[in-house]
């Protein structure tokens, strides 16, 4: 029996994975007994001369696939991005099938003319070279996700993605809810459920939903995020109340208070394979 975990948001370079993170991550796999691993987007901001060589590393050790998240994006053209897409992998009595996916603005109740000057304002995409509107390229990977899903037998699919499928995952805080423009599209669950898809693995938002049935799908979401982010960088700072004066609940805050301290360094050694293991999606296929 294959052993199949999916992972997504690494972004390696911005959580500065060097050798201790790559090795722990290593005989993480290898103690889960993980025999193949699948990267649901967001590895880094530079695929070819980041990503790459991370992803060849691994294959020594093990099967690795993946598929774009929007940071992937930064350095390809269209044609990269599509030659990219859409892959499917036998795996055991299983498939997998891997795609990219992306978003029309659907869970957004903003007007489009506000939603693209905080996205040419705000959000990392706006550095993306892509030569269609979002929704047009919404509707090019939903039509090529009916194609592939039309002849796939769903009963043993398994499904990765970057982009959320459902608005039930998207943002409800007043300060980031804007945003929920950026996330993904309503259209990708209404598929799954047309077509019976039973297992679906997400990220981008960096927030993990464990897994969630809706209309029969199950979803799974564990992404890693940045480290600011992690459990164990909020634990830390939880359990040193000393080093945040302020009583801050500001992510980026409470990291920068305790990343350099000799004892939040020790902890994170300690503490990194548990983050990653929360952070895998797991199938016996």
């Amino acid at each position: 029996m294959t052993k199949l975990a999916i992972m997504s948001d690494l972004h390696i370079d911005l959580n500065q994975f060097g050798d201790f993170e790559k090795d722990s991550l290593l005989e993480t796999l290898q103690e889960t007994g993980i025999s193949h691993l699948h990267l649901a987007g967001d590895i880094s901001n530079h695929h070819q001369d980041i990503s790459l060589p991370f992803i060849q590393e691994l294959e020594k050790s093990l099967k690795v696939t993946y598929n774009l998240g929007n940071h992937d994006m930064l350095d390809l053209t269209d044609k990269e991005i599509d030659q990219l897409d859409f892959q499917v992998y036998s795996i055991g009595k299983r498939q997998l099938l891997a795609f990219h996916g992306w978003y029309d603005y659907s869970f957004s109740q903003e007007p489009t003319d506000k939603v693209l000057r905080r996205k040419k304002t705000f959000w990392f995409d706006r550095r993306l070279n892509r030569q269609a509107s979002d929704p047009e390229i919404t509707d090019k990977v939903f039509l090529k996700l009916e194609e592939q899903l039309k002849r796939l037998d769903t009963n043993r699919l398994i499904l990765a993605m970057h982009f959320v499928p459902h608005q039930d995952f998207t943002m409800t805080h007043p300060k980031f809810s804007p945003f929920n423009a950026f996330l993904g599209s309503q259209r990708f669950h209404q598929l799954f459920v047309k077509y019976g898809v039973k297992d679906v693995v997400f990220g981008h938002e960096h927030r993990s939903y464990g897994r969630v049935t809706l209309d029969g799908v199950h979803y799974h979401s564990h992404p890693l995020g940045y480290i600011r982010e992690w459990d164990l960088t909020i634990d830390f700072v939880s359990n040193h109340p000393e080093l945040n004066p302020s009583g801050t609940w500001n992510l980026s805050k409470r990291y920068n208070l305790v990343r350099k301290k000799p004892a939040y360094q020790a902890y994170k050694k300690e503490q990194f394979k548990n983050e990653l293991i929360k952070s895998m999606t797991l199938f016996d296929c």
